[in-house]
């Protein structure tokens, strides 16, 4: 918006320079520049949607007047001389779109008559055209007051003016030529026969004026911003209306408005003026509350205590209403005047107080204050740990009620009694669990009821039990696997999850808390199938379990594939001790590997843990590379391969070093297993 600074200074006793004026509204939030045009000074504003209030000449200087504390020059405005009784009779159908509708019939205009100078400048400098008398003076009002006004060539509208939603897939003509297709989101002023205009956006040429037009109907109204916002752009039109009622107009300022374009009509080109026809739906207008606004509130957000008599001066120079609380001890109760929309809060009235106090009144301070590092504790951390490895794995965790059936717990083949619930749901949930798995195949069998086939769940709970009649609780954690190892794809051939995949997973959780010396032993369990279970042992201490759903459980549970579990002493996860500085391998590793002979009894985690004990401090890793084993009893023995690697720390190994470590990892397998060297 663009206005000449010395119609600005037309309402004040000082004489403004544009750099005064640009400083006093950039510095308060309001963004202007300074432009010449013919050799007068112009200030092009640029405001940001929530300051409405000051699209217009009349609100930059209401601004201006604030910011400075400088009186406005007021001109009473004399009321214009009613010539007849004719009025426009109007029917508003959309009270809730348009709460205010204001009508005037003024007749006889001269069309002859030309816009006078001071009116020409004023539009040119302010960047509006000049097309003629009436319109011009349209235009000149909506730049003083912010109110957007509408005129109609009385002649081409048939007995009544509607106020109305549009028609699905009415057409309306344009005043820029164009025709536009409207919808029941889109609020037109039409009469009986046809639309007039599309409203607060633009009239349409049949009703517009013309050279020959001598009698008007003057609209101006208050349309609810939300029923304007976005249709302008929806419809590819641009209007300085549209812009100023999506923003939103004061809903209190259209007759102050119709009272101004009809003394200047009749000053410039005569007429005769009727009555103002009113429409006013005071329910649908917007109104502004009474906001609490609390002295230690301020000097919280502001950081400096502004006494009390400036608030008070700031607040009326901002045209608001003050009521004292509790003699001004609290604060004050405030209601901002019609046409600030933006002010809800209390905060939006600090915003207010900062903006007119100066805000280079206010001193920049840097707080300080004094924060505890806040950190986890082990127990989360341990728990992260253990989630992270299982949801990095595509496990989703799951959590079930403490209560399970009694035939599902005498499965566990535990050696502590069972707890009993004095009060039990049902004979499904009578007594405390003393495994997790029970809850993790309902889970099984309720995801596969629901057609999900792959599923890797865990969970982390209690299990409860008593011996000697003390109740025992024992954190665990326990898991299931079930399903296809890789999803359906042309790609890969189907394999289905099996015992290793499993196995791997828990080893990917032991190598995360760097436990050492864990091992499998075979071993038998009611829930487990025969020769497909195993103990998890740390330094020989059983801490869990593992292995395939038993055939008996799968079948009844109606399973197409295998299900493999696993249990393990939540305890036995230790966190790692935290390390600074580790060193890096430098010399280079050789490697030796060995295939043996052995007998199918024979585990081979056994031959891993006997090379271990031989503590060979160069002997680094040890790896499994190799396995042929004829599953149709053809034969008693099966060969494996292992791979050995040597490396030290501060030199290269010779191979006679080397050859020495073989040789006695040779003569402990020759003594301990019987193995043939191949």
């Amino acid at each position: 918006m663009k206005l000449p600074v010395k119609w600005i200074n037309e309402s004040f006793k000082k004489d403004y320079s544009a750099i005064e004026l640009s400083d006093l509204l950039t510095l308060s939030g309001i963004e202007s520049e300074i432009q010449k045009s013919k050799g007068e000074e112009i200030l092009d504003i640029s405001l940001t949607p929530n300051r409405a209030d000051c699209f217009s000449y009349k609100g930059i200087v209401q601004e201006v007047s604030a910011l400075d504390n400088a009186k406005i020059i007021s001109v009473k405005q004399a009321l214009p001389k009613i010539h007849h009784n004719l009025t426009m009779e109007v029917d508003v159908q959309s009270k809730e779109d348009s709460p205010v509708f204001m009508t005037r019939v003024i007749k006889s205009i001269n069309r002859n008559a030309k816009s006078p100078k001071w009116l020409k400048e004023k539009l040119d400098q302010s960047g509006y055209k000049s097309i003629n008398a009436v319109v011009d003076i349209a235009n000149y009002v909506m730049l003083e007051t912010g109110q957007p006004l509408h005129t109609y060539d009385l002649k081409k509208i048939k007995k009544t003016i509607l106020v109305r939603r549009a028609k699905k897939k009415e057409a309306i003509d344009i005043l820029d030529g164009s025709r536009k297709i409207l919808d029941p989101n889109y609020l037109v002023i039409a009469d009986v026969e046809k639309p007039l205009g599309i409203a607060g956006i633009m009239g349409s040429f049949e009703s517009g004026i013309s050279e020959h037009t001598e009698d008007i109907v003057l609209e101006s109204a208050y349309f609810n911003f939300e029923t304007i916002m976005g249709r302008a752009r929806a419809l590819s039109l641009h209007s300085e209306a549209s812009m100023r009622f999506e923003r939103g107009v004061d809903p209190a300022i259209q007759e102050h408005a119709i009272q101004r374009f009809t003394n200047l009509i009749n000053e410039i080109a005569g007429g005769e003026n009727g009555p103002i026809h009113s429409s006013i739906n005071k329910k649908e207008m917007p109104k502004n509350k009474f906001i609490t606004l609390r002295k230690d509130k301020i000097k919280q957000i502001l950081g400096i205590t502004i006494p009390n008599q400036t608030v008070k001066n700031i607040l009326n120079r901002l045209d608001m209403e003050i009521d004292e609380k509790d003699f001004g001890y609290i604060g004050w109760s405030v209601k901002a005047p019609s046409y600030r929309f933006d002010i809800n809060e209390e905060c939006d009235l600090i915003e207010e107080i900062s903006r007119v106090y100066g805000f280079e009144n206010i001193p920049e301070r840097i707080e300080q204050q004094n924060t505890a590092l806040k950190t986890k504790s082990l127990r989360q951390i341990k728990r992260e740990r253990v989630d992270s490895i299982f949801h990095r794995l595509g496990y989703n965790e799951v959590v079930n009620y403490s209560f399970v059936s009694p035939s599902m717990n005498s499965l566990s083949n535990s050696d502590q009694d069972m707890i009993d619930l004095q009060n039990p749901i049902s004979i499904e949930m009578s007594v405390m669990r003393n495994s997790l798995w029970p809850g993790l195949l309902n889970n099984l069998s309720h995801n596969i009821k629901r057609q999900n086939k792959n599923i890797k769940i865990f969970e982390i709970g209690k299990l409860f039990a008593s011996k000697n009649k003390k109740p025992i609780e024992k954190n665990v954690i326990a898991g299931l696997i079930y399903g296809q190892r890789r999803l359906e794809s042309w790609a890969y051939q189907r394999n289905s999850l099996d015992f290793y995949d499993l196995k791997g997973h828990l080893e990917d959780l032991f190598n995360s808390f760097e436990l050492k010396n864990i091992t499998f032993v075979s071993t038998s369990h009611p829930m487990l199938c025969p020769g497909v279970a195993a103990e998890i042992k740390l330094k020989n201490k059983k801490i869990g379990i593992i292995g395939m759903l038993n055939p008996e459980l799968a079948a009844d549970m109606k399973l197409d594939d295998d299900a493999f579990i696993f249990e393990i002493d939540y305890s036995s996860l230790e966190l790692p001790d935290l390390r600074s500085f580790v060193s890096s391998e430098y010399y280079p590793s050789s490697r030796r590997d060995l295939s043996l002979m052995i007998s199918n009894e024979v585990i081979i985690e056994e031959i891993l843990t006997e090379i271990k004990r031989l503590k060979i401090k160069e002997l680094k890793d040890t790896i499994i590379f190799d396995l042929f084993d004829k599953s149709d009893g053809e034969t008693t023995q099966k060969s494996i391969s292992i791979g050995l690697i040597f490396q030290a720390k501060s030199r290269t190994l010779r191979d006679a070093e080397i050859d020495e470590f073989i040789s006695k990892v040779i003569k402990m397998l020759e003594l301990s297993f019987q193995i043939n060297i191949r």
